[in-house]
């Protein structure tokens, strides 16, 4: 019975794997589902507290954004930040859906210069030894906290925005593993990473040295080599990541840019350009200077240097950068159709 569970894991950990693709930290609105424990008011103000801490950890790209004294402020007066909501009844459950702006949200962690998450979801490599122990003697036990530990993994994975794939654990593979596994299972993940095309990697061990089964995974990752539980692990390794790829406002720094956006072919469009730049978390202020053909160019006043505007509209899925020897007026070409 337990060899048929696992398959469906390996469809669950391929389809998590491919999906994402956008910036999270940009949409104009949040929906978050939470379960709650009844109809009456403070069930109501909990779950929508609960939402709006995992919102703002993903917003952030850090858990530790729930320690800080102004986020700690706004957890208490969620629905501020709530423009509607609605209950149902799933599986006999009460299932909340609270709805959260955007805007208000990234102004506030500006405002108070806490991080932005620019970036689309990060991709994990993770292996867990136990799967490969289908022939020795304990094996149910150990696929059993296999399972669960790949179930864990895949919900923290959800939970923070984050893509897992894991090695196929072929030929060359196993070959890799029987070579450097008894040598070092850093060394192990940091070549199957390469492999992969994946900067990080978690291994998750369920023996220990002595070979019997713990009671709890030991963890470790390409960002903190002391063993630790899967949860602790996997949070410390997205935080690392995404501090890498977030972006903190600095509103005492303003400057003034010229952009050129090309591909724009109609009047919606232009309405969509400039609905697009308005958005973003730097610009406060835009201006139309001309319009030529399918060419338009913007003068922006925005906060950050001009490298910090580049970097953000460059992970922007509707604007490519077009590079030309003169960088005076940076140029894109807008591909939303």
């Amino acid at each position: 019975m337990l060899k048929k569970i696992l398959p469906y894991y390996l469809i669950f950990f391929a389809f998590n794997a491919i999906e994402g693709g956008e910036i999270y930290s940009l949409k104009s609105t949040y929906e978050i589902e939470v379960v709650l424990e009844g109809t009456d008011q403070s069930s109501i103000k909990e779950g929508m507290k609960r939402s709006l801490s995992s919102l703002l950890i993903n917003l952030s790209g850090t858990s530790l954004v729930l320690d800080d004294k102004a986020i700690k402020g706004i957890i208490n007066s969620p629905e501020v930040y709530i423009s509607q909501y609605k209950l149902d009844t799933v599986d006999e459950k009460i299932v909340a859906s609270f709805i959260f702006q955007g805007d208000s949200l990234r102004s506030y962690l500006s405002e108070n210069e806490l991080p932005l998450w620019i970036a689309e979801e990060p991709l994990v490599l993770s292996y867990f030894p136990c799967r490969e122990a289908e022939y020795e003697s304990n094996y149910d036990n150990e696929l059993i906290h296999c399972i669960e530990m790949e179930k864990d993994l895949l919900n923290l994975s959800k939970s923070r925005n984050s893509r897992i794939t894991r090695p196929l654990m072929d030929l060359k593979d196993i070959r890799d593993l029987e070579f450097l596994g008894s040598i070092s299972a850093e060394r192990f993940m940091t070549k199957m990473s390469k492999r992969y095309g994946a900067d990080n990697w978690l291994i998750c061990l369920t023996k220990d040295k002595f070979g019997l089964l713990m009671d709890s995974p030991s963890c470790f990752s390409s960002e903190n080599k002391r063993p630790s539980s899967l949860e602790i692990t996997f949070n410390y390794l997205l935080n690392e990541i995404n501090l890498k790829k977030s972006l903190i406002v600095d509103r005492d720094v303003i400057n003034e840019s010229q952009i050129e956006v090309i591909g724009i072919d109609s009047f919606m469009k232009l309405e969509k350009v400039l609905q697009t730049l308005d958005s973003q978390i730097l610009i406060f202020n835009i201006s139309l200077k001309e319009l030529e053909g399918n060419s338009a160019n913007f003068s922006l006043s925005h906060y950050g240097s001009k490298v910090d505007l580049k970097n953000l509209l460059m992970i922007h899925s509707d604007f490519k950068e077009i590079k030309f020897k003169s960088q005076d007026i940076i140029s894109y070409k807008y591909t939303n159709t």
